[in-house]
């Protein structure tokens, strides 16, 4: 909206020198309308980046030195597909000492028993084998679960966006590795709104979309997410926008420009342009006439602005009459001869 403001004085001084033709040289004719609310939604202005909307990242349950990698960044996958392995030769070892401990126990369970059996043994002591068993099994599963997640594969049918990692690094546990995106999931961008903002929003607000990829090209989307806490860093609350199918080429990371229109109105003085004598900032001034036809200079507060007409935050009554036009020779206090127009709809 700030470019408006900028911009206003120049519109102003072009449209206030429609001048209707004077009555007298005492009295001026003033183009006049009533001042009446309106219902109004104003749209909010925003950007964000656009993202698949599965998008996730995979990484390995262990550490380990990554052995090979066979996948590059943007290539497309089938789900099952191997992307990438760790040297599996200490995991392996690492089954290979569970399974002997393993069987170990089992081994120590079974003389036990017999032992036990024949009256050697107490009970304690088979139970106790029985204990160690049970652990040295849930080690082995462990050891197992580790080997076969030294491994990543892909989730589903998709798309490698980002590479992490590099063949021969050392990676800890869980570290990301590949940035993943599900095939034909769909498109979102996330974007951040002022707390006066979010309390408009709700889910299902239709949103347009311009991407600077694609200029002069609108796409159409929808609100699908809203935050319930403001981002502690920047104090934005997070709104998520989804886009509606399209044919449009789109890639993770676009810059998006994003309008969204709420559903929740407001009940706003709309004026034309013509109207307004002088701006600055949110700032501007008008004439209006009181009941004796006197015009008074009025400062109000712009709040959103159309084509043709600005909404007043501040300043205007409705019922009050407006000059629209011809007021460049008005001075505080003169009087005027109002020709009424109808307020445009």
């Amino acid at each position: 909206m700030r470019p408006f403001y900028r911009a206003l004085t120049f519109s102003v001084a072009t449209l206030i020198y429609g001048v209707a033709p004077l009555a007298n040289a005492d009295e001026p004719v003033v183009h006049t309308e009533t001042v009446r609310l309106e219902t109004y939604t104003i749209p909010i202005t925003t950007s964000g980046v656009l993202a698949n909307q599965s998008e996730q990242t995979l990484s390995f349950k262990t550490p380990g030195i990554v052995a090979d990698i066979s996948v590059k960044e943007g290539q497309r996958v089938r789900a099952g597909e191997l992307i990438a392995v760790l040297d599996r030769e200490e995991i392996a070892a690492e089954v290979a000492q569970a399974e002997a401990y393993r069987d170990d126990a089992q081994r120590s369970l079974e003389r036990f028993k017999k032992l036990y059996a024949s009256k050697v043994a107490p009970l304690e002591q088979v139970q106790s084998a029985e204990t160690a068993l049970r652990v040295e099994s849930a080690r082995l599963k462990v050891a197992r679960f580790n080997f076969k997640h030294s491994e990543i594969i892909a989730p589903s049918d998709g798309v490698v966006l980002r590479r992490l990692i590099e063949p021969n690094e050392l990676v800890s546990a869980q570290r990301p590795a590949f940035v993943f995106a599900q095939e034909n999931a769909g498109w979102v961008i996330r974007v951040g709104v002022s707390d006066k903002e979010i309390v408009r929003v709700r889910e299902g607000d239709k949103a347009e979309v311009r991407l600077d990829a694609y200029p002069g090209q609108a796409l159409n989307g929808d609100v699908y997410e809203t935050a319930a806490k403001a981002s502690p860093g920047s104090g934005v609350f997070e709104v998520e926008v989804r886009l509606h199918p399209n044919d449009a080429r789109l890639l993770s990371g676009m810059v998006a420009r994003v309008t969204l229109t709420p559903k929740a109105e407001e009940q706003l003085v709309m004026i034309p342009l013509s109207a307004i004598i002088s701006a600055g900032g949110k700032n501007a001034e008008v004439f209006v006439l009181d009941a004796n036809n006197r015009a008074h200079r009025r400062r109000i507060v712009l709040r959103d602005f159309s084509s043709s007409h600005v909404a007043v935050a501040h300043g205007l009554e409705a019922g009050e009459t407006l000059v629209t036009r011809g007021a460049t020779g008005l001075v505080e206090g003169m009087l005027a001869t109002p020709v009424a127009l109808a307020a445009n709809p």
